[in-house]
């Protein structure tokens, strides 16, 4: 993944352009913040014809709307209504050549139940256009124009190896600069004095293929209000996973964060759920994965289920992952999640808006 200087430097040699990129989009270490604007899209009907969605698509793109409903989000904030799908497209427009643009949600958003997700998943190098997107919210929440909605990464296109390795007489494959870490790297970067990736406590610990499993902490928490509000810090009521578990039940969101805190260095950690996890309806934080260069601290997860399930004590419930960076870096990640304190299960967005205000 490119670092935010490579990004700057790519876009100087014209290989990216950002249009309409707003002051300090480029601050994090390895991704550009995107907004909305004030323009939503919705469907004006209950049912929706998957056979039309290019059609829908092209609406919000050209801004001609015949099959879809337009919304303006007023200053003083939209009611978004729980589980119906908003169509929306960034105020930036991307130009790339060799790069690949990635999309990810914004954990802050993803600890108040809104999903937002690229509709493609995600481009192709040569891609020129505003990102459509799609939001969802678990809870009625307002929203506010112009906040920052998502974050922006680009990976390099690696048409060529730099070298082959021989696997066996008979097999071989290509080695790359970048890429996701194995297991047996990630416990390389564990080791020595100055680690890339710090986990603590790290005795029981399950290292994967190429992943670390993590813990649910047992202190849960579940918002109190029934209108939720990105401006105001949301009252939460604190509940505890017993010795016997604890049920989770739809349309909630259950606020927690992992037993282990992490530190990385001169790597990008990125956080998933876990495959037996979701066969059974458990999504966790699946729209808030991805983190910065220097990250410290818990993992703050939210956590919906789609039947009741029930969750024991230190359930390994997702796993962190790292991708190596492409160009320099000379900044660590400072944001709203640095350092979060392990009583603070909800989402710290508002404490960014009130500057907005």
């Amino acid at each position: 993944m490119l670092t935010s200087n490579e990004i700057k430097k790519q876009m100087q040699l014209g290989n990216i352009l950002i249009k309409n990129m707003s002051n300090g989009a480029l601050d994090k270490p390895n991704s550009c913040d995107l907004s909305i604007g004030n323009t939503l899209y919705t469907f004006d009907y209950d049912i929706i014809d998957t056979k039309n969605s290019s059609i829908y698509l092209q609406e919000v793109l050209n801004d001609n709307i015949k099959n879809l409903k337009r919304i303006k989000i007023p200053e003083t904030g939209l009611l978004l209504q729980p589980n119906k799908v908003y169509l929306a497209k960034t105020v930036e427009e991307i130009t790339t050549h060799g790069f690949i643009p990635v999309m990810h949600g914004k954990i802050t958003l993803s600890l108040l139940g809104v999903s937002v997700e690229l509709t493609s998943g995600y481009k192709t190098q040569n891609f020129n256009g505003p990102l459509i997107l799609s939001i969802i919210a678990t809870k009625p929440i307002i929203i506010y124009p112009d906040i920052k909605i998502a974050n922006l990464s680009f990976f390099p296109n690696l048409n060529h190896c730099q070298t082959i390795r021989k696997i066996t007489n008979n097999i071989s494959c290509g080695t790359y600069t970048s890429g996701m870490l194995s297991g047996e790297e990630i416990k390389k970067r564990m080791q020595g004095e100055n680690p890339d990736i710090l986990i603590n406590p790290q005795d029981e610990i399950v290292i994967n293929p190429n992943s670390v499993n993590l813990t649910l902490n047992d202190t849960l928490g579940i918002y109190s209000d029934p209108i939720l509000d990105m401006k105001k810090e949301n009252p939460i009521q604190k509940i505890k996973i017993g010795e016997e578990g604890i049920w989770f039940y739809p349309g909630e969101i259950y606020l927690g964060r992992t037993n282990e805190w992490t530190e990385t260095n001169n790597l990008i950690p990125m956080i998933s759920g876990r495959s037996s996890m979701a066969r059974n309806g458990f999504k966790i934080s699946s729209y808030g994965e991805m983190g910065s260069i220097g990250y410290k601290g818990f993992w703050h997860l939210g956590v919906e289920v789609v039947k009741p399930i029930l969750i024991n004590k230190n359930i390994r419930c997702c796993q962190i992952y790292y991708l190596t960076k492409d160009g320099e870096n000379n900044k660590s990640y400072t944001g709203p999640m640095q350092n979060l304190s392990k009583d603070e299960l909800g989402s710290p967005l508002y404490k960014s808006l009130k500057k907005i205000r």
